[in-house]
């Protein structure tokens, strides 16, 4: 197993602490290093990608499959949807951001890195601090996830990035507070 890298432990701290059953659906999963630690650590785990990797494994609390981030009635929903480093990937990431949101019962963590980061040349979306050129506003998704609660942070992937300035935003929904209804 691969060890979890900071970001990896900022996902798992953005979990629901009480009320949340532990299922976690994991969206564009890629190999799968962050799920099978969850599957360790006691979580039941759904993980997709849009194609199938050599690592994946089924185990006791851990299914993987091929599947589509936009057919969304093709997947479970969960009490937890993690979408980390995906939706910089997908022009349509405003329409795949809203399937999420459907398929999270409790809490959507979504990590997405900062301008580029990351690997930008694979990448057709970029988010910034405020909208600039090319950057789109990283609190666009306070928006987009209305009525939700929606908090971001600024998480690092590795102490080295704190001398280049990369970082990951860490993008937390969470429904049980829907500010169309009130407190729940």
């Amino acid at each position: 197993m691969k060890p979890l890298d900071m970001k990896d432990i900022a996902i798992i701290d953005a979990f629901p602490a009480y009320d949340c059953e532990r299922r976690v659906l994991s969206t564009g999963c890629g190999d799968g290093r962050i799920d099978f630690h969850l599957a360790e650590m006691g979580y039941c785990v759904y993980a997709f990608d849009s194609k199938t990797y050599d690592t994946w494994t089924d185990k006791k609390n851990l299914t993987f499959q091929e599947a589509d981030i936009f057919e969304p009635q093709c997947l479970p929903s969960a009490p937890i949807v993690i979408c980390s480093q995906v939706l910089e990937h997908l022009v349509e990431y405003k329409r795949a951001l809203a399937n999420l949101i459907v398929l999270a019962e409790v809490r959507l963590v979504i990590t997405v890195p900062y301008k580029k980061s990351f690997n930008g040349k694979i990448h057709c979306n970029f988010w910034d601090d405020y909208t600039s050129g090319e950057f789109k506003d990283i609190h666009e998704f306070q928006t987009l996830c209305h009525p939700y609660a929606v908090a971001i942070s600024k998480i690092r992937t590795k102490p080295k990035d704190a001398n280049t300035n990369k970082y990951d935003y860490l993008i937390i929904v969470d429904k049980r507070q829907n500010y169309t209804r009130g407190p729940q």
